[in-house]
């Protein structure tokens, strides 16, 4: 009898919770849903300008960059990907810190801003880091902020598009970094601590792999530029980022929509020849961040008062009907 009772009520659940649910389409997927969503405001600034290398940017030029703060103090870059995701390297984080030590500056144009100025700051929810990260190869220097609370988008507050999985881009393909860190090394970004710009050409893996192992002890068979890296900047150095552009973005203007191409992870020092910035390669972490950000809104959504308030009606409509096929039985 209980086995017979436990198929009756698995059969008649699938029917309840169709009745007391919306059906979603067969072929519905979070990160399709939420690259649509974005398609048409990403990489789309609504200020435009003259980009001159190493310059001050434009207030909304680049909507997407963030300042991801410590403690008050700025201590990466970071781009908005999503109403409430932010995208940045892994070594921003230190893992001893608890959440609230961290927070996010929005639609800033410096990374301490005056009173009155724009800026919309957020709480940090949660931060994942990419779990192949690893702090000796720099492989892996990718995580995802989620922000406290979802932020409107404005002129001064946009996302920057992804790239495609495994998207290549060319050598020689140029791109532009952001950032507000040092302007030298050693040499902090001075007051008013303006968001800074430069235009870089992409390098080759291979290249600048070559460079890298000029004059190192890493054997040529070892590879230093690894898969998930990518190199941008100069054979004679001299323009580059620099130590608090970490966590920052590359972007390129692809058919004049913005996509970001790198985050801003390691070199040596700063605009040393034959030493180029190198950046973790988005396009191929691009499944990673959507399943990463599906994942996560599963969770919350699971977890969330609405879907819980959902069962009790549910399991009663269960009970009901289970009720009403016993009489039909004979056995209640």
């Amino acid at each position: 009898m209980e086995l017979a009772l436990t198929a009756i009520l698995l059969s008649l659940l699938p029917m309840a919770l169709q009745e007391s649910t919306p059906a979603l389409p067969a072929n519905f997927s979070l990160p399709n849903a939420f690259a649509t969503s974005l398609d048409s405001v990403c990489g789309r600034p609504r200020v435009s300008g003259r980009i001159m290398s190493g310059q001050d940017a434009k207030l909304g030029q680049w909507p997407w960059q963030v300042s991801l703060r410590e403690d008050g103090q700025h201590v990466c870059g970071g781009s908005l990907i999503a109403e409430d995701w932010v995208l940045t390297a892994a070594h921003c984080f230190d893992q001893k810190q608890p959440l609230s030590a961290y927070v996010v500056l929005l639609g800033s144009l410096s990374s301490y801003p005056q009173a009155g100025e724009p800026q919309e700051l957020q709480a940090v929810a949660q931060f994942i880091t990419h779990p192949e990260y690893s702090a000796e190869s720099n492989r892996g220097d990718i995580a995802l902020v989620q922000l406290a609370s979802p932020v409107t988008f404005s002129d001064l507050i946009l996302p920057v598009c992804l790239p495609k999985p495994g998207d290549p881009l060319g050598q020689g393909t140029w791109c532009w970094v952001t950032g507000w860190g040092n302007v030298d090394l050693n040499q902090p970004l001075p007051p008013p601590f303006t968001l800074k710009e430069l235009q870089l050409p992409l390098i080759d893996a291979q290249t600048c792999d070559a460079y890298y192992h000029e004059n190192s002890n890493v054997p040529i068979e070892l590879p230093i530029i690894l898969e998930d890296m990518l190199c941008a900047g100069f054979e004679s150095g001299q323009k580059d980022a620099c130590g608090g552009d970490s966590g920052g973005p590359l972007v390129c203007n692809l058919g004049g929509v913005w996509t970001q191409a790198g985050i801003v992870s390691w070199g040596s020092a700063c605009g040393l020849p034959k030493k180029p910035g190198v950046y973790i390669n988005v396009s191929m972490y691009t499944t990673w961040i959507a399943s990463t950000i599906q994942s996560s809104e599963l969770d919350m959504e699971n977890s969330s008062p609405h879907l819980a308030g959902l069962f009790v009606p549910t399991m009663l409509l269960v009970l009901g009907l289970l009720g009403d096929t016993l009489a039909s039985l004979g056995l209640a």
